[in-house]
């Protein structure tokens, strides 16, 4: 999630087919009635091995069964219900939604009063949830509300926390902070997930007072006794960006990471003219329970002063941060040192880094770095690869190491680097070039040009790509069309590259279209006004068209800006005697 944007609240885990609170094909009424229901024993396991198919043939025989008993008045009122309510979830487990309400109505209509139908009205309920028809999710879910017990406070909770999530994606906020308060207010232990929600309805309704009330709440519940289940399955994204520890941050539990959300949204909305007084009174409500937290704040917010720029604040940020995350700040002392020119301070840094912090993988490739920047090569190889073996996925490790491995000639195995690194990342544009870039060098040219077709994808109008095309179908010998095609639209998005133009000025020439190659000569004139070549081209194109006049006047006006050419000389006296026109003196 973006830290400045809205989300919507977080969602309990959900089976594939989509179950808000986890109701609804469990085992309902297995305690109940199993005893005698020996029907209904044969598709309840295919459901539980999630067997979906086979279990929808077992219910549909089952109901027959049950059918064809009722005829000969043997079958009781228990077993219709339980033998519809498994076609039902049945239908519903192979996504067969309309199949699944239809047999629950069914169900209800012919079972009034049964003392399972609020669990089935949750079913219907939760259906409607997955098709995002909230307003019968929410009217299922209240009717399953009147049909519970009072002392079932469980369900109950749960069912509020359905509704108020219903409400939010409805965009009906005031009914969705009723109902997350409800379930607040119900729980003897607080719950951070329902907290959480509420806080961000308050968000989206920008009530100040009710956020810095939420965040209180929240920052005052310990993580021992949070009333919190493991069943969280969606948690915002929350990584901190450019230089902090990942490894370090994945660490925090997930309501530290709703926390942290919390208190980034409230930094961000309290005084936009006063951003830092505005963080500090976020520090200072968390700072007694979550310390841990108020680091990742104080980091993220000498990141944004780097990225403002203010590159002595931030530094002095992060030599204080030493005495909180040593290893962080270090890491970020480095890497600020190292983009600032400073190699060896940057060393020095990414060695105190590895020495707080044996295992960080950005410490290492730090240092890595600083070897690869001095030349030394294959020390730089050996911490890259040490920093995979710690962080598998390290994208920094394993594109420096690609680049390492180019920069000892072996190609073949910088390439293997880079296909890793492009299945991790696969529309990473920086990945794609580099592969295309070695099969160019490797003089696998067909290769190359699947790759650059590749990125052009990802990025349309880049003149070098495009450029880099052309040249590749003239090296693989292949249509000089399309070289010619890439070479223009090269020119088209970048009008200033006089490779380009001179490339396909002169292969105009060649083609004798020469005039079409006088505009792109005229384009280069323009860019080099010094450089007396462009205008030779232009006036040899002239003469070429027969227009011994214009190119007459291009000799001339050429002799004016540069006396010393012979060439200009010889051109002038041969096109005067041409036209008629030898100077008499």
């Amino acid at each position: 999630m973006n830290p400045h944007g809205i989300d919507t609240p977080v969602q309990r885990k959900q089976s594939s087919d989509y179950r808000p609170i986890g109701l609804g094909n469990e085992h309902l009424l297995t305690d109940t009635i199993t005893a005698i229901l020996p029907i209904r024993s044969e598709a309840r396991p295919q459901l539980r091995e999630k067997k979906y198919e086979e279990a929808l043939e077992k219910a549909k025989e089952a109901v027959k069964k049950e059918q064809l008993m009722r005829k000969r008045d043997k079958s009781r009122g228990e077993l219709m219900f339980s033998t519809l309510f498994n076609l039902a979830s049945a239908y519903d487990a192979n996504s067969m939604h309309d199949k699944a309400l239809k047999t629950y109505s069914i169900c209800l209509t012919k079972q009034r009063g049964h003392p399972f139908a609020g669990r089935l009205r949750i079913s219907m309920g939760n259906i409607y949830y997955a098709q995002h028809d909230y307003p019968s999710a929410i009217k299922c879910y209240e009717m399953a509300l009147d049909q519970l017990s009072k002392d079932d406070q469980a369900i109950r909770s749960k069912l509020r926390w359905n509704i108020g999530n219903a409400f939010f994606r409805s965009g009906r906020l005031r009914e969705a902070v009723k109902n997350y308060q409800d379930v607040m207010d119900s729980n003897s232990n607080p719950d951070y997930q329902t907290g959480f929600n509420l806080f961000l309805c308050h968000y989206a309704l920008g009530d100040e007072d009710a956020m810095k009330q939420i965040l209180k709440n929240l920052a005052a519940i310990r993580a021992d006794d949070s009333a919190e289940d493991d069943s969280v399955d969606q948690v915002l994204s929350t990584q901190i960006e450019e230089g902090a520890d990942h490894q370090a941050f994945i660490h925090l539990s997930t309501h530290d990471q709703l926390l942290l959300t919390a208190a980034r949204l409230l930094a961000s909305s309290l005084d936009e003219t006063d951003v830092t007084a505005s963080h500090d009174w976020v520090c200072s409500v968390l700072e007694d329970n979550h310390e841990h937290v108020v680091t990742h704040l104080e980091l993220e917010q000498a990141i944004n002063k780097l990225k403002g720029r203010e590159f002595g604040i931030a530094t002095e940020m992060f030599k204080e941060l030493q005495k909180k995350s040593k290893a962080l700040a270090l890491t970020n002392l480095s890497c600020l040192s190292f983009l600032g020119g400073d190699g060896q301070k940057a060393s020095d840094y990414a060695d105190n880094a590895i020495e707080a912090d044996r295992y960080s993988a950005t410490a290492l490739v730090n240092k890595a770095n600083c070897f690869f920047l001095d030349g030394d090569f294959a020390t730089a190889k050996d911490m890259y690869l040490e920093a995979i073996e710690i962080e598998a996925d390290c994208f920094e490790a394993i594109y420096c190491l690609g680049l390492s491995l180019l920069s000892q000639g072996d190609a073949e195995h910088a390439l293997q680097a880079f296909e890793k690194l492009h299945k991790l990342t696969p529309n990473n544009p920086e990945v794609i070039y580099q592969i295309a870039d070695i099969y160019d060098l490797q003089g696998r040219y067909m290769d190359a040009i699947k790759w650059f077709s590749v990125l052009t994808a990802r990025i349309p109008n880049d003149s070098n790509t495009l450029s880099r095309l052309g040249q590749l179908y003239l090296n693989a010998n292949e249509d000089p069309q399309e070289a010619m095609h890439y070479k223009l639209e090269s020119f088209r998005n970048f009008p200033l590259d006089l490779d380009v133009i001179g490339w396909i000025g002169s292969e105009f020439v060649k083609d004798e279209l020469y005039g079409k190659s006088i505009y792109f000569f005229q384009q280069a004139a323009l860019i080099q006004p010094n450089e007396v070549k462009w205008g030779l081209m232009i006036a040899s194109a002239l003469r070429r068209v027969e227009e011994y006049e214009s190119a007459l006047r291009e000799y001339e006006r050429l002799q004016q800006s540069f006396p010393d050419n012979g060439e200009c000389k010889r051109n002038i006296l041969t096109l005067r005697q041409m036209l008629g026109k030898v100077d008499r003196s």
